[in-house]
């Protein structure tokens, strides 16, 4: 205990009076640190949110149900099963039938639920919702509605909900109803809730609540031999998974930068920290003379780090927890097929991950920086001028981190191209570590390059060149500072453009139609409700059409996956129709076949010739696949079948979408006119507005909603590089602060302040140089890495393609080296020639 006060005294007096005299360097640490720590809360944050606040929909409507019978499709489960379930599954101590749909209220969706007297069974909440406190009739709620507050109905309001005229019972204004889709929802009991939701003698699920002593798998396996394969027998938390699924496009995009930039931020704490021993080399070697043991010094070190690790990550989680909510309503929704309004929740362990991170980073980056204090002997407190910097690292230490960063590279190709799913993006982080041992490895040869390029600067620039010569450490960490501030631009944004034109690629057809005429608005998959039969043939006649194609899009229930599976009619133009094989395409239009996307294909654990099966409404089918090609991950995957198939199998009348082709020479605008009017003449179920779009609008939304996933990954990396600039400008004016007294000196000797001054920009200048090519190299490789990542995390083919924008991200950096080697150039030519030579 003794020896931990005297620690915490010698970090108070000695390192902690240090950091304050040095206010730009701990603001410069803080601020990369801080930015770290900000971005791993804001992204845990967000998809926490969207997580907890499916979890907790969820789990107010479930309550002690542990088995969910899930509807396969959205046309639902028969309402008679019910009756078997109750029967037959004598671990049940009750069935209860749920309806789960949306309404429009004043233009706007509610969350519509349905059920029957059992409902009360399930959870308190839904107790604090119907129960007023005495009996309930049910004869009033043959067409009475229970709503929550949000919706800004009244009691005894009377209104049009979805087609049937509707009376509002209760209006409830209980926070215990929050939950439910923030209060608005409407409640209706089963039968006007069927009518309201569309569903005939059906349902979308049944939750069942377990006798006492009966364990859920054994719940879940009565469940499923009286089920049969008529519905999805899952866990009643099964969309928490489904929505992160959903997500994990935009998720995966936005870690791997954060992970990133936790590894840019451990390598600026290193070169402050290195910076720290260089300026602290003779206070230091004062210690030593004293008595104080090597460990103890490396000890207070890392104690400073961890100080600072700790502030810096506690001071990061409130900003982390703006910019998550700033994101949370600029992400695209993925949670709409449950209908939950994603409120923002701050999971417990996100602060503890971000500040434990940044802890691990700081002390695991000055263990390096404090191997310095080794080299630091007590004879160097009586000798003045240079610091330790002028000795490069010892030669093992450089030869060791070369093979450790070469072993790093290699793991990270070998992880991107054999690691399926998420943790591929794992090999981000460790390529970034690899990259930065390889070059500290490279120490002296980028040292040399420096060297080289000031002396053809001539005169000041030769001076220069001397001066980096004399301080490898110091040149070196300017120059990486510069080089990691630029590979993250080169590297991330090249991968993202890469990622929205591949995304493009693998939507090939989709912009074919002259319009659509859809359930939903371009920027959604038309899943539903179905288009009013009288459309198709109302378009048909539009003057300037010639011809329309039906289709559908239905989310299934595959287990506990949500899958995309697209009903195709001939003469469709769609992405599945376009990459398959005409042999493959014409077997599935004969409804005798298949198609996935590679991502649906590697979740099933098929290809190409295999036969899978299929739970349906109608029972369990069978299908050969046919092909798989590249298609965009949405949920866990998409298929595609005849579109007879999905109405026959999975009970789905009718179309969601129209393709709509004109005749050469028609008038678009015209012709998009009559086709609005006639969508707005017949709404869909619920009435939810019909859409009319281009084919080119419809990629165009596509893309949009790439680039939205990636806008906060683009602004990820501007934060990184600005923390970078500023790093960078520190380093630049502590080099002339700690050169002080040479500097002097050159004035003395008759050196001109344009001369000193040049003679700093100069080697900015060089230093920019040489830390461009090597930001290049390194941003270049996480460029093809990040290419290779992101196809495993999405299954489609990133096609790699060098970014001409990607200069900018170059010329940048190179520009703020440039302009912030002013004030330290300004500052050393305006120096007072006698202070200067008097050793502080």
């Amino acid at each position: 205990m003794g020896a931990v006060l005297a620690g915490l005294t010698r970090v108070r007096i000695f390192n902690l009076r240090e950091l304050v005299g040095h206010r730009l360097r701990v603001v410069t640490s803080l601020a990369v640190v801080l930015v770290s720590s900000a971005l791993l809360v804001a992204v845990l944050g967000t998809y926490g949110s969207m997580s907890e606040s499916v979890r907790a929909f969820s789990a107010a409507l479930s309550g002690d149900a542990t088995v969910e019978v899930a509807a396969i499709t959205d046309s639902g489960v028969d309402d008679d099963l019910a009756g078997e379930l109750r029967r037959e599954v004598p671990g049940a101590a009750a069935v209860v039938p749920m309806v789960r749909s949306t309404v429009m209220i004043d233009g706007h969706p509610a969350v519509l639920l349905g059920s029957d007297l059992n409902v009360t069974a399930l959870s308190s909440t839904l107790r604090a919702a119907l129960d007023d406190g005495g009996a309930v009739d049910p004869a009033q709620f043959a067409d009475g509605i229970v709503v929550g507050a949000a919706t800004g109905l009244h009691a005894r309001q009377r209104l049009l909900l979805s087609g049937v005229e509707v009376t509002v019972v209760r209006v409830v204004d209980d926070t215990a109803t929050q939950v439910l889709n923030g209060g608005r929802f409407v409640f209706a009991y089963l039968g006007l809730a069927q009518r309201l939701a569309g569903l005939d003698g059906a349902v979308d699920s049944f939750l069942l609540v377990p006798k006492p002593g009966v364990a859920s798998p054994e719940l879940r396996a009565q469940t499923a031999q009286v089920v049969g394969g008529r519905g999805s027998v899952v866990d009643p938390a099964f969309r928490v998974k489904q929505v992160e699924v959903a997500n994990s496009v935009t998720h995966d995009s936005t870690l791997l930068v954060s992970m990133v930039s936790l590894i840019i931020a451990a390598f600026l704490v290193f070169n402050t920290m290195n910076m720290a021993v260089a300026s602290r080399r003779q206070s230091l070697a004062m210690l030593r003379a004293l008595g104080a043991r090597r460990r103890h010094l490396v000890g207070d070190l890392l104690a400073e780090s961890a100080i600072l690790g700790l502030l810096g990550g506690v001071l990061g989680v409130p900003l982390g927890v703006l910019a998550g909510r700033w994101i949370i309503g600029r992400l695209p929704d993925a949670s709409e097929a449950v209908g939950v309004m994603v409120a923002y929740h701050l999971p417990w362990y996100a602060p503890v991950v971000a500040i434990v991170a940044c802890v691990v980073a700081c002390v695991g980056a000055t263990m390096l920086a404090a191997r310095s204090v080794f080299a630091v002997s007590p004879v160097e407190a009586m000798v003045p001028g240079e610091a330790a910097d002028a000795r490069p690292p010892a030669t093992r230490l450089l030869v060791s981190s070369g093979v450790a960063g070469t072993v790093l590279i290699v793991a990270a190709w070998v992880g991107a191209e054999v690691i399926e799913g998420r943790w591929a993006i794992l090999a981000g982080a460790v390529y970034s570590v690899g990259g930065l041992l390889l070059c500290f490895a490279l120490m002296a040869a980028l040292v040399r390059a420096v060297v080289a390029v000031s002396n053809r600067w001539r005169g000041p620039g030769q001076l220069a060149a001397i001066n980096s010569g004399r301080a490898p450490r110091r040149v070196w960490a300017t120059v990486m500072t510069v080089a990691v501030a630029i590979a993250v631009g080169v590297g991330i944004s090249g991968s993202l453009n890469n990622l929205i034109g591949s995304i493009s690629n693998s939507l090939e057809g989709l912009s074919d139609p002259d319009f659509y005429v859809s359930s939903r608005g371009a920027d959604s998959m038309p899943l539903g409700p179905r288009l009013d039969p009288a459309i198709a043939p109302l378009v048909a006649a539009v003057p300037g059409v010639e011809s329309v194609v039906g289709g559908q899009w239905a989310s299934v229930n595959i287990g506990d996956a949500r899958v995309m599976l697209q009903g195709l009619e001939p003469g469709s133009s769609a992405p599945f129709i376009r990459k398959s094989s005409d042999e493959a395409v014409r077997e599935t239009l004969a409804g005798d076949g298949i198609l996935l996307s590679k991502v649906l294909a590697r979740t099933m654990g098929v290809r190409t010739g295999d036969t899978v099966r299929l739970a349906t409404p109608t029972g369990y089918r069978e299908l050969v696949v046919r092909d798989t090609v590249d298609y965009i991950a949405i949920d866990s995957g998409v298929a595609a079948v005849s579109n007879r198939l999905l109405q026959e199998w999975f009970r789905r009348d009718g179309d969601t979408y129209l393709q709509v082709m004109t005749v050469p020479g028609a008038d678009q605008v015209q012709v998009r006119e009559r086709l609005t009017a006639i969508a707005a003449a017949h709404p869909g179920l619920g009435d939810r507005p019909v859409q009319v779009y281009t084919g080119q609008e419809a990629l165009d939304a596509t893309k949009r909603s790439a680039e939205q996933a990636g806008a906060f990954t683009v602004a990820i990396q501007w934060i990184v590089a600005g923390a970078a600039a500023i790093a960078l400008l520190n380093t630049l004016l502590l080099s002339v602060l700690e050169r002080r007294r040479e500097l002097g000196v050159l004035r003395a000797m008759g050196a001109s302040r344009r001369f000193v001054a040049r003679m700093v920009l100069s080697e900015a200048a060089s230093i920019a140089l040489v830390g461009a090519v090597i930001g290049l190299l390194l941003g270049s490789g996480l460029h093809l890495l990040a290419d290779r990542i992101l196809t495993q995390t999405t299954s489609i083919d990133i096609t790699y393609a060098p970014q001409w924008s990607a200069f900018g991200y170059v010329i940048v950096p190179v520009v703020l080296c440039l302009v912030g080697a002013v004030v330290p150039a300004v500052r050393a030519s305006r120096m007072n020639i006698a202070e200067s030579l008097v050793q502080s």
